[in-house]
């Protein structure tokens, strides 16, 4: 009777392990026919019917939500895998290495390099979680490290362009002394013969590295039709799939040439004179053009941002911008010192009524104003009637009196008022001459009006 009974208990353990197989084949069936939804639901419908959680179903619903972009649930059904995987399952580095994935997606460099690394200690030469080390390392700055994960996951897959990729862009930085000597000759920067190499080789390296990762070669390769020239490129490793093409000196030099050629032509629609031209210079104040006719460094940059839509030069006589941080640190001062902005029209109606230029009213009038570019400013006048300098206060009641006409006009055009901001209809007070500069006494004397007038109120 015993024995009949385990013999049942064991047929009906492999029929359930039967069925959990089908489960789980068909959710998978479902997903290698592109049916994510329905194999999520299949999956979902495997774990739920199971009496003890299976890794591999977590594993499988866990990928499909990955697929899906449900990553916080994918997270917690790989986290259960992990609880229900044997200590020595294969499966376990990549359940690892997928954590790292999703935690590199919060982003979280400290989790994702916990999971990276859990996945190395089940299995050393796993390439995912080589190359998501490599970028948790890169990610904090720490360079070195990051070369050296790089370097051992091309020393599993020499073929793995991520790692490869990212090895390339961290150069010359990560080359060591006999690395970078070689590629300076490889790219004829330097004679062949030479023992070493000079600060100046290493400086012009980096600007053709730094052409190659703003597509200088493809830029290049445009401009003879596909087929560059002999000389101007060198190839590593030929005739492979990781073949890298790599900018000789003659390639660089003929690149900064093409693209000066392109550059005068856009600064040209630009409706920049042509004897402008190789006098623009860039927001600090370096030359766009050298003497030769070429684009110098701040000139490079100050043409890709102009292919961009952003214009980075000023022409002579032209002001140059402020920066952001310029302007906000220029506003905070003039509120803590008892200004208030005003608007264009408002600055308008105070140079109309006072005759008095932009450049009187800041020198003799106190009246403030920050140049954003050539067609915007923000103006700032005295307004705190504390301030002693009553001169200085004159402006805002210009100011008061075109806001109050504004109100109460009810069109949204000021009225035009004879008088001097309601000082009693006298015979309006001009602060400038017809020239724009001020009258002698002018400011004093309504400054004089302005105490009366408070006096007797």
């Amino acid at each position: 009777m015993k024995q009949a009974l385990a013999a049942f208990l064991f047929l009906s353990l492999l029929t359930c392990a039967g069925a959990q197989d089908n489960c789980i084949a068909r959710g998978k069936q479902l997903f290698s026919e592109g049916e994510y939804i329905q194999a999520e639901a299949a999956l979902k419908a495997c774990v739920a019917a199971q009496k003890t959680p299976d890794g591999n179903a977590y594993i499988s619903l866990a990928g499909v939500q990955m697929v899906l972009g449900k990553f916080a649930e994918a997270e917690t059904n790989f986290k259960t895998a992990l609880r229900a995987l044997p200590p020595k399952s294969p499966y376990i580095a990549y359940v690892n290495s997928l954590l790292g994935d999703i935690a590199m997606r919060k982003p979280d460099l400290k989790e994702a390099a916990f999971f990276y690394s859990a996945a190395l200690r089940a299995e050393p030469g796993n390439i995912n979680a080589l190359v998501g080390r490599g970028i948790t390392e890169e990610k904090a700055g720490r360079t070195e490290e990051a070369a050296e994960y790089y370097r051992r996951a091309l020393a599993v897959d020499f073929t793995n362009i991520v790692a490869r990729e990212r090895l390339i862009a961290m150069e010359p930085d990560i080359l060591k002394y006999d690395e970078l000597l070689a590629m300076l000759k490889e790219r004829n920067i330097t004679d062949p013969s030479s023992p070493g190499f000079s600060p100046e080789d290493e400086a012009l390296l980096r600007k053709m590295i730094q052409a190659e990762k703003d597509s200088g070669i493809e830029y290049l390769a445009s401009k003879y039709h596909g087929r560059i020239p002999d000389g101007f490129i060198v190839e590593r490793d030929r005739g492979k799939i990781y073949v890298r093409k790599m900018l000789t000196r003659t390639g660089y030099q003929e690149l900064i040439n093409q693209l000066s050629r392109d550059a005068k032509q856009f600064f040209l629609a630009k409706d920049i004179l042509p004897g402008n031209i190789f006098k623009l210079k860039d927001f600090d104040g370096n030359e766009v053009f050298n003497d030769e006719g070429n684009l110098t460094d701040a000139g490079l940059a100050v043409y890709t941002k102009g292919l961009y839509g952003q214009k980075a030069y000023v022409q002579p006589g032209e002001l140059l911008p402020r920066t952001q941080k310029e302007i906000d640190d220029l506003v905070k001062l003039y509120l803590r010192q008892g200004y208030s902005e005003i608007s264009t029209p408002e600055f308008l109606h105070l140079m109309r009524h006072t005759q008095c230029s932009e450049q009187t009213l800041v020198k003799d009038a106190q009246v403030r104003v920050i140049n954003i570019n050539n067609r915007q400013k923000r103006i700032f006048v005295v307004s705190d009637p504390k301030r002693e300098d009553a001169p200085a206060i004159l402006p805002w009641q210009y100011v008061l009196e075109f806001r109050r006409e504004y109100n109460s006009s009810g069109s949204g055009t000021p009225v035009t008022s004879s008088s001097a901001f309601g000082l009693g209809g006298g015979v309006p007070l001009k602060l400038c001459k017809k020239d724009g500069t001020l009258s002698s006494g002018s400011l004093e004397e309504i400054a004089r009006s302005i105490k009366s007038a408070r006096q007797a109120k």
